[in-house]
């Protein structure tokens, strides 16, 4: 009888942590897909160089964070407003998304400019 309980509770415990696992990986998919910046084959040095001259351009302070993520501040008159940029195999994530369409907008242009260059 210990035997059949411990075996049940390890099935039960083992399925919630497979399904917590699959299921958060699928969001990501899903918002990887609708607000990322896509960097085609850009190194992550490159695409970094990018957000920091795109930052300058629009009043963002970028600060590196890891080798795959910076984060990105900028101070007005009555806030202050941040993100998160991560950088992802072929694309970005920002983890404010309402509040940095001009730093976006200049990331694109940046990232633009790279794939121009390689031609």
């Amino acid at each position: 009888m210990n035997k059949i309980l411990t075996l049940a509770l390890v099935s039960a415990l083992a399925l919630v942590l497979s399904t917590g696992c699959s299921s958060k990986g699928n969001i990501m998919d899903v918002e990887a897909s609708k607000e990322a910046i896509y960097t085609n084959s850009h190194s992550n040095e490159k695409v970094i160089k990018a957000i920091v001259k795109a930052g300058a351009k629009t009043n963002w302070k970028i600060t590196e964070f890891k080798s795959n993520e910076v984060v990105a501040e900028k101070v007005g008159s009555n806030e202050t407003v941040s993100s998160s940029i991560k950088i992802f195999d072929g694309y970005l994530e920002f983890s404010n998304n309402s509040q940095t369409s001009d730093l976006r907008s200049a990331i694109k242009n940046e990232l633009e400019n790279l794939d121009k260059a390689h031609r």
